[in-house]
């Protein structure tokens, strides 16, 4: 904890390789400090979505940053899940490409706690998180269920006809890998 003000200050973007590793170290470190981490959310939130928005940041700090944010949201859901609408959509396409892993897992985690705080900040860019969802090939059991209730809440919340048209949107691989793991 007592390194959370240095590695605040570290969070910039022109020193790729200083900021990506305190991006990872705040992720690391909110594992192990869970809810403790609430103090320092405000001092790093921020930036973190600074970065994620930035245009031309490189893919693995951006991977890193997105990480770190669903980390934050996984033990401060209520810290971080009232800015989700500005980080959403870079966050799902960040994450969309790299392999299923303990860290994925526990951004993922993060990201669907966020969503049930703040089921607001997704409505816009639902279709990414949509995509972020299918890209797992193999996610453990309990977060299949969170992606399911999610799914399954937004499309009862907007109705069937509603579903079917935004549904229709999606390209087909989405459109089919969505009905036939999570039968929406």
């Amino acid at each position: 904890a007592d390194f959370m003000p240095i590695l605040g200050a570290n969070l910039n973007p022109e020193f790729i390789s200083v900021c990506n590793n305190a991006t990872w170290a705040i992720g690391e470190i909110s594992i192990q400090m869970g809810a403790d981490m609430q103090p320092y959310v405000a001092l790093v939130l921020n930036q973190l979505v600074d970065i994620i928005n930035r245009p031309g940041t490189p893919k693995t700090l951006l991977e890193n940053t997105a990480i770190t944010i669903g980390r934050l949201g996984y033990v401060c859901p209520q810290e971080v899940a009232p800015m989700l609408q500005q980080f959403i959509r870079p966050w799902c396409t960040s994450l969309r490409n790299i392999r299923d892993n303990e860290e994925k897992d526990s951004a993922f985690r993060g990201i669907c706690s966020m969503i049930h705080v703040n089921p607001g900040g997704v409505v816009q860019d639902f279709i990414f998180f949509c995509d972020a969802v299918a890209s797992w090939v193999n996610p453990k059991e309990d977060l299949k269920e969170m992606f399911f209730r999610i799914l399954h809440g937004f499309k009862n919340q907007v109705g069937e006809e509603n579903w079917r048209r935004f549904s229709d949107q999606f390209p087909l691989p989405l459109k089919e890998r969505l009905s036939s793991q999570y039968g929406v």
